[in-house]
């Protein structure tokens, strides 16, 4: 198993503590239906894997879980890179699971910084946010 660095909303890094975090992920295009989506809103902790920076299906599944009211921990599993923080903290991710190599090229620095970004990126505002 691949080591992982999790990186919370102001860009900091901290060891995953739990061995098996992937292993414990869904995969977000297993993620299939609104009906999928309700089902998760009664877990303490929802992980979705995602394949990689260029996925943004995990933004959406974040954004859906929040939208229907849920008020867990969501991560996501996968390289992101630091440019995206601002919109995965906007879709409501509380943290990013990524490879450890992967913080090796985008190291901590890079994602605080972007962390300060906060008005960068904006997020779909739903119908009824008007």
């Amino acid at each position: 198993m691949t080591a992982l660095i999790r990186i919370n909303q102001d860009g900091c890094f901290s060891a995953v503590t739990d061995g098996d975090a992937a292993g414990n992920a869904l995969p977000v295009g297993d993620v299939a239906s609104h009906d999928h989506i309700t089902r998760l809103l009664d877990q303490q902790t929802v992980r979705l894997k995602i394949d990689g920076f260029a996925d943004g299906r995990g933004f959406s599944v974040a954004r859906q879980l929040r939208l229907l009211g849920f008020t867990g921990v969501i991560q996501v599993i996968g390289d992101l890179l630091p440019d995206q923080l601002p919109m995965a903290v906007a879709s409501g991710i509380d943290a990013v699971l990524i490879r450890a190599e992967h913080g090796d090229r985008c190291d901590e620095a890079q994602w605080r910084l972007r962390a300060s970004d906060k008005g960068r990126f904006g997020y779909q505002r739903s119908a009824a946010e008007g």
